[in-house]
């Protein structure tokens, strides 16, 4: 173990492990409020699926990713506030249909295809320096975001029809923020992949619902737990040989669970 901290590659996972917890950590206080854990799962399939048409055309799989993932983000916000239909049905729609449209470029490849398993189930010890800077321009745009825009972001996530009569502007907000989860949800992928991005997102909001007492303490706990989820995760993962993105998602559920499980005592 402690060999093993001494070397780059691990160097650059524990860096933007790190970066990326909080990330999510920070934009998951939101999506479990505001009851949107499904458009995590959405997204990330259809991240998955410009990661297939990326390989298939001979770009990079991140590019891919990211056009597809802020274009549902997009498309999402837009149907959303056209009203044509209740925002959990057009989630749900992206979601079977960016699944199948993956299915299908990827029945589409030819032979063993390296990094499609990557952004499946991530690798995140094969992190370059290019997705250290990447993923912390990402965590700065963040917290910049989150922190100019947290009153009016809380207040939809509390109450959208109260924030509309205190005068949030909810669409363009609501837009930012999808871009933002979109973009984030790509960039995770090749830290847990696109099957456990979204547990990463959620897992640790859940864990501080059980542990903070108002919302400002929801969103430190998160980083906590997200922080020590990741942390731990990995050196789970370099002590048993075990793969980085199912360790890190098991030691986050492990985190809930306790959390759950004092919450259920406490109330008896």
């Amino acid at each position: 173990m402690l060999e093993i901290i001494t070397f780059p590659f691990f160097q650059r996972a524990i860096i933007v492990g790190s970066i990326m917890a909080i990330t999510a950590a920070l934009l998951g206080v939101f999506v479990v409020i505001r009851r949107m854990s499904f458009f995590t799962d959405a997204v990330s399939h259809a991240s998955l699926a410009g990661v297939a048409i990326a390989l298939l055309v001979g770009v990079h799989p991140f590019i891919g990713a990211l056009i597809v993932s802020v274009f549902v983000g997009l498309l999402v916000a837009r149907l959303q506030r056209d009203g044509v239909q209740e925002v959990d049905t057009i989630i749900g729609v992206i979601f079977s249909t960016t699944l199948a449209l993956g299915v299908l470029m990827i029945s589409l490849m030819q032979g063993y295809r390296a990094n499609l398993f990557q952004y499946l189930f991530g690798d995140i010890i094969a992190v370059s320096q290019t997705d250290v800077w990447i993923s912390l321009g990402l965590l700065v745009a963040t917290m910049t975001i989150i922190f100019f825009l947290f009153k009016p972001l809380t207040k939809i996530a509390v109450h959208e029809d109260m924030a509309r009569v205190d005068g949030v502007r909810v669409h363009m907000l609501d837009t930012i923020f999808l871009v933002l989860l979109a973009a984030v949800v790509a960039v995770g992928l090749k830290v847990v992949g696109a099957i456990l991005m979204s547990a990463l997102m959620i897992l640790p909001a859940a864990t501080a619902q059980h542990i903070a007492r108002s919302f400002r303490g929801m969103v430190v706990a998160s980083l906590a737990v997200a922080l020590i989820a990741m942390l731990g995760g990995l050196g789970l993962a370099a002590a048993f040989s075990l793969p980085t993105g199912p360790a890190i998602v098991l030691v986050a559920a492990a985190l809930f669970v306790l959390a759950a499980t004092r919450g259920i005592l406490g109330r008896r």
